[in-house]
């Protein structure tokens, strides 16, 4: 079926009298072996690859100007049935098996879902997050009782050892694995690529954009379980879309929402003690320019949105090498919760990435700032309901980035922003960091310094409206002068982030159209406020 047709000329002939139709396509395809791949092998620029419901075993790489469209029930899934002789391990504990494989799982899956795994290279040792005692009695607070299940890869023996919740003998369980940790979806060096609708499920990595692709988008994808990465974009690729997606983790751990116990913390410090750090359901590492994150509900992962997390230049110690890493970046209207870390997290150079329009809900640690180094990041009009124990917060070290957090909502417990946990301060703080016309209703206030994050409390703030005290400078009349520190915000009882017409909240804001150095910050233009001011908060009420 023929969808389109465009004109291209020949070179060298005249472009009057001279054309030639390129006539791009409709390729259905339906499940089969490398029934995708095989389509995208024949395809040419402008075809549009229709792919059919049912179950795809396969990874896929999308070349440029090619769009793959999945129809309802239509799932990339490369996991295989994990089929292997178990035998009892009493050597190292009750309710340890081992099996000698073949080639090493890179995931393994039970009913579907992320078993978690130990790091062979980390837990050699004796004490409480070694692989022995892991694997014979669990975490060392809460045993089995969260993570439910661990396994590793010995290479040594080439077997895997496994202990699943109640002891469970392997062999009668749903067990399924993947063998690589290729991205069930690749755009590589590509421009003008796209994929839409389709389910990704059970890969090492759900989708990655890599090699400075250009122009590429995903959109209205489910993405999960996947085990490290939902969706990646990096190796400088530039204004890609990433919008209405669906990303989880989809883990076998026991995920509770309001539950912030020791405990259950132990499911995100497995994989950070004992295993492989960071799941993150959106990465922006080492991106380039104009990319947007745009509508997605992300939950069940341990930082929802990441930006620029390099670990090698979180410190001011290090240097920062690449600083015009994913500038310009956009990330809102979206939807983040159930976090086991952070929700947000901002480092590296954030020169002018915007933050906007937000909802975080029930988050680990909502805004976590990892060292901004540059900016200009503006951050504003972002909702964070329930999270604990951290909404905004400053750590590993200072910030000398110029940054910009305007009219945000945060309700909840524990205070709306925090210094917590420098791992060696530099006695900078944030002193090119502004906190204006932002709603805080806490039991602990606006502001809360730790013990272990010495710094100079040197940010401006100012016309904010705060439930909870925690002034920043209690001592210092000349500072903070037009904020409300109040005992009532008049909220809406259905609507705990949104304020009454009674609250004093309304008209109480400064106006920002002149804030960014004689210009409007993003969000307040002129007109941008209905009343004699704007009101204070992430909600213009009238």
């Amino acid at each position: 079926m023929f969808r389109k047709h465009s004109k291209i000329p020949v070179a060298g002939l005249c472009l009057a009298c001279c054309l030639h139709e390129v006539i791009a396509r409709d390729i259905g395809v339906s499940p089969g072996g490398g029934a995708i791949s095989s389509a995208i092998a024949s395809a040419q620029p402008g075809d549009t690859i229709r792919v059919g419901k049912g179950v795809y075993r396969e990874t896929i790489i999308v070349p440029s100007s090619i769009a793959i469209v999945g129809e309802a029930g239509a799932v990339i899934d490369p996991s295989a049935p994990f089929h292997a002789t178990w035998e009892a391990a009493p050597k190292i504990g009750k309710g340890v098996y081992r099996a000698v494989v073949k080639e090493r799982p890179r995931t393994l899956f039970l009913g579907g879902r992320v078993v978690a795994e130990i790091d062979e290279k980390r837990t050699g040792g004796d004490g409480d997050w070694s692989w022995k005692r892991l694997l014979s009695i669990g975490t060392p607070r809460g045993g089995f009782k969260f993570i439910r299940a661990v396994w590793i890869y010995r290479s040594d023996e080439k077997s895997v050892y496994a202990h699943f919740e109640n002891d469970a003998d392997p062999s009668g369980l749903d067990l399924s694995a993947v063998g690589s940790r290729d991205a069930m979806v690749t755009f590589r060096g590509a421009v003008n690529a796209s994929v839409r609708g389709l389910a990704l499920a059970h890969g090492y990595n759900g989708i990655l954009f890599a090699e400075k692709s250009c122009g590429c988008s995903v959109k209205q994808c489910s993405v999960g379980p996947w085990d490290k990465t939902g969706i990646l974009l990096g190796g400088g690729v530039t204004e890609c879309l990433v919008e209405s997606n669906e990303v989880t983790r989809g883990a076998f751990e026991d995920w509770a929402p309001r539950d912030n116990s020791k405990q259950r913390y132990e499911i995100w410090q497995l994989h950070k003690n004992a295993g492989f750090y960071d799941r993150v359901g959106i990465d922006l590492l080492h991106s380039g320019a104009g990319n947007r994150i745009h509508a997605n509900h992300v939950f069940e992962t341990f930082d929802g949105i990441d930006i620029g997390g390099d670990y090698n230049v979180e410190s001011l110690d290090r240097l920062l090498t690449s600083p015009e890493d994913d500038r310009d970046s956009e990330i809102f209207d979206n939807v983040i919760e159930r976090t086991r870390d952070s929700g947000i997290e901002l480092g590296a150079g954030c020169i002018n990435v915007k933050v906007h329009h937000n909802l975080l809900r029930q988050t680990h640690g909502g805004l976590r700032f990892k060292l901004p180094r540059i900016g200009p990041v503006f951050i504003y009009r972002n909702v964070l309901l329930d999270g604990a124990p951290f909404n905004i917060w400053y750590s590993m070290d200072d910030s000398p980035a110029e940054g910009y957090v305007y009219h945000n909502t945060i309700v909840g417990s524990h205070a709306g922003l925090m210094y917590s946990s420098f791992n060696k301060p530099h006695n900078i703080g944030a002193p090119n960091w502004h906190y204006v016309n932002n709603l805080i209703v806490t039991d602990r206030g606006f502001f809360e310094g730790r013990k272990n994050a010495v710094a100079p409390v040197n940010f401006t703030a100012d016309y904010n409206l705060v439930v909870g005290g925690g002034r920043p400078w209690p001592d210092d009349a000349t500072k903070d002068q037009h904020s409300h520190y109040v005992d009532d915000a008049k909220m809406k009882r259905d609507a705990p982030t949104v304020p009454t017409s009674e609250s004093p909240a309304i008209d109480a804001g400064l106006d920002l159209s002149t804030y960014f150095h004689g210009k409007p910050l993003p969000g307040c233009e002129p007109g941008c406020f209905k009343g004699e001011a704007p009101d204070i908060g992430a909600e213009e009420i009238r």
